[in-house]
């Protein structure tokens, strides 16, 4: 990353236009290598990302008020967040995707929600696909997937079945689901630093052990986030509360 192509604006004294191109291109640079860079590289990466966050968040609450809090105060909560939590390297991923939160919510850059460009495997063979570069996943144990599936309906997105987990895969946006606080023992969020057995897309047929549940079309793809979240969040109420 060459730090001359990617120079915050200076907050104090000058008001020159935020340079949103420079910002976009250069967090996507940073999710597009998964932060795999030498010690010295990742740590002016992340002094960019943060500096950027320091100059999007007030400009973001000043034009679009409380037409997007969520993707402010999550924004803001990573600026403030210790790299210790997390590791240095997934610390800068997630200052990086709030950049682009930022700037796509401030009319610069891709809709948060798109992600990146991914051919799904035809043919007979299942792919290793790193998660967290094209789309995050969330893995669900079945008992309360199954169920998540039948309320959501046309509304959900492809969900891969993994027979002999028992656990069922949905896609969502990346980052979608970072502050989740949901049970990890029906329901775990995956982003960076995972892999997820992806079968092709004729892989449909209830013989096949790992299976599209709900097929992957052009059209059924991710899943809205926060429409799962509630859902799955009402379901593991459900099955708290009929457990004697």
């Amino acid at each position: 990353m060459h730090e001359a192509t990617a120079r915050p604006t200076d907050p104090e004294g000058d008001s020159r236009p935020l340079d949103f191109p420079t910002m976009v291109k250069t967090a996507r640079q940073v999710v597009d290598s998964d932060a795999r860079m030498p010690d010295e590289d990742l740590e002016r990466a992340t002094h960019l990302m943060r500096g950027y966050l320091a100059l999007l968040i007030p400009e973001a609450e000043t034009r679009l008020g409380r037409l997007t809090p969520a993707g402010i105060e999550e924004a803001r909560r990573r600026l403030d967040s210790s790299p210790a939590l997390l590791g240095p390297a997934r610390h800068t991923l997630r200052l990086a995707r709030s950049v682009i939160t930022l700037c796509s919510h401030l009319g610069h850059g891709r809709q948060p929600t798109d992600a990146e460009p991914w051919t799904p495997p035809a043919g007979t063979t299942i792919e290793m696909v790193s998660v967290g570069r094209y789309w995050d996943a969330v893995r669900v144990r079945s008992y309360i997937g199954e169920r998540v599936i039948e309320r959501l309906g046309a509304d959900s997105g492809a969900v891969i079945e993994d027979w002999h987990g028992q656990v069922l895969y949905w896609l969502i946006p990346l980052g979608a689901a970072d502050t989740w606080n949901l049970p990890l023992s029906a329901v775990v969020p995956l982003s960076v630093a995972t892999f997820l057995s992806v079968p092709p897309v004729s892989y449909t047929g209830e013989e096949k052990r790992l299976r599209w549940i709900v097929p992957l079309t052009t059209t059924c793809y991710l899943t809205d986030p926060e429409l799962l979240h509630d859902v799955l969040t009402a379901e593991i109420l459900a099955a708290a509360s009929s457990t004697p």
